[in-house]
C-alpha cells in the first residue's frame, strides 16, 4: 500500500497522519504475508491501533471546533474501523482472520481516507470556517 496524490486533503497535518497510518499498515500487512509470528504481530497490530485512536481524535476534535454537521455519522465510521483493529488485535495468530480482515482494513481506511475525510476537509475549507478556527486556535492558546 502506497501513498497516492488522490489520498491528499491539502491539509499537512491530516496528510502527515495519513501517510503515517499507510505506512503501518503496509508494515502490518508485509508481516502476515511474511506468515510473521506472534511476537512481530502483536506490536504492530497495537502501533497501528494507537495510531489511529489518535488520528481520530485528531479529526474529531476538529469537528468540534468547526461544529461539522456529519461529525456524528463521521465518529460512528472511527468507531467501526477501530472495532475491526480490535478484531485483528485478538485474532492476531488466526490466519484466517487475518487474510480476511487486513485486505478490509486497508479498504476502510482508504475509503474513509477518499470520502469521509475529502466530505470533512472540504467542510472545513468553507471561508466563513477559516475565521472560526483561527479564533478558537488563539483562545486555546490563551487558556
Amino acid at each position: 500500500m502506497q501513498w497516492k496524490p488522490e489520498y491528499e486533503t491539502g491539509i499537512d497535518e491530516i496528510d502527515d497522519q495519513h501517510r503515517t497510518l499507510i505506512q503501518l499498515v503496509t508494515e502490518f500487512e508485509a508481516a502476515v504475508n511474511a506468515n510473521a509470528d506472534w511476537n512481530t504481530l502483536f506490536p504492530l497490530i497495537t502501533r497501528a491501533k494507537e495510531y489511529t485512536k489518535f488520528h481520530f481524535a485528531v479529526e474529531e476534535s476538529l469537528m468540534q471546533i468547526c461544529d461539522y454537521p456529519r461529525a456524528a455519522a463521521h465518529r460512528a465510521e472511527h468507531r467501526f474501523i477501530l472495532e475491526r483493529v480490535a478484531s485483528l488485535k485478538s485474532g492476531v495468530l488466526r490466519k484466517q482472520l487475518m487474510d480476511d480482515l487486513v485486505p478490509q482494513f486497508r479498504s476502510w481506511l482508504l475509503g474513509h481516507f477518499l470520502d469521509s475525510d475529502r466530505h470533512f476537509i472540504d467542510f472545513m475549507r468553507r471561508p466563513e470556517l477559516r475565521g472560526v478556527l483561527r479564533q478558537r486556535q488563539k483562545q486555546g492558546l490563551s487558556d
